[in-house]
């Protein structure tokens, strides 16, 4: 049993560069940590939606983090933005995203409510 509903360290905000990607597991759960090319820095479930590849193993392009496997791409709500050969998309494909902020040189998240 964990307690949710509080900050955890990530990491040190060092590590997470721009443009690359950072397998973590906290309270028994896969988060990859992200920084987009403009500098936001985001942590989601590292699974995607469609067939639960380690997002961790794709890569971040711009403003997204793209799942190796069939190509999926997630802005940093966890909001699927683009499906490859395909237009309509469906408000199902998301995954859950994490607040995180960056203090005294660390990253913070919080794996509770969000609210």
């Amino acid at each position: 049993m964990f307690l949710r509903n509080m900050w955890y360290v990530a990491g040190f905000s060092a590590d997470v560069q721009p443009g690359k990607c950072l397998a973590r597991r906290f309270l028994n759960e896969p988060v990859v940590l992200f920084r987009t090319a403009t500098g936001v820095l985001s942590a989601l479930t590292d699974r995607c939606s469609h067939r639960a590849m380690p997002l961790s193993e794709g890569h971040v392009d711009g403003e997204v983090i793209r799942c190796p496997y069939h190509g999926l791409e997630f802005d940093c709500t966890g909001r699927c933005v683009r499906i490859p050969s395909q237009e309509n998309i469906p408000p199902t494909a998301k995954v859950r995203a994490y607040p995180c902020v960056e203090r005294y040189g660390l990253v913070w998240f919080w794996p509770g409510d969000p609210s």
